[in-house]
């Protein structure tokens, strides 16, 4: 694949997302083997953000190029947040509606719609201009593939939801 190459849903690992709890075959809590056993064992890029972003609680990240996820832990080392590769990770959806790399607009409506159809009136937007609600856990960030941007969702589990904007490391917000 080159660069800027975008892999249809057809070509992604399918998973669910469950609001708060996980996603596919994640759930927020979980170690980092935990994880990597969830994922049959695939192996991660690690790194740590000891002094890379001192306001942040997470002492470390993980890449999986392989399905395509970053995922942030907690200060005590538990799951507390995925993000999805807009150009190669799973597709992830919520009754039935994919929420990976897709145009902006159309997943901010269905936030819009969802969410309110639900009684969640929480729905903010970021600096950047993205939707992010927090009482479903869901930051819906972009991510460039090559002359457009697509969806990169992030999902969070509760405890971040309030405080995300200290909590989500540099790593994350430099994304794009």
């Amino acid at each position: 694949m080159g660069p800027w190459d975008v892999n249809e849903d057809g070509e992604r690992e399918q998973w669910v997302w469950s609001p708060l709890v996980g996603v596919g075959p994640l759930e927020f809590g979980m170690r980092p083997d935990e994880v990597a056993e969830a994922l049959s064992g695939l192996e991660p890029r690690t790194w740590s953000c000891a002094g890379y972003h001192d306001r942040s609680p997470v002492p470390s990240w993980e890449r999986y190029p392989d399905p395509g996820v970053a995922l942030y832990y907690t200060g005590a080392g538990h799951l507390a947040a995925v993000a999805v590769d807009a150009l190669n990770g799973p597709q992830v959806a919520l009754g039935g509606t994919g929420l990976v790399g897709r145009v902006p607009s159309e997943a901010e409506d269905w936030l819009h719609t969802y969410a309110g159809e639900r009684g969640h009136t929480d729905l903010k937007y970021a600096v950047d201009g993205n939707p992010v609600s927090g009482d479903l856990g869901l930051f819906i960030r972009v991510q460039r593939a090559g002359d457009i941007v697509l969806t990169r969702p992030v999902f969070l589990f509760k405890g971040w939801t309030g405080d995300m904007w200290d909590c989500i490391p540099a790593e994350e917000w430099h994304t794009f």
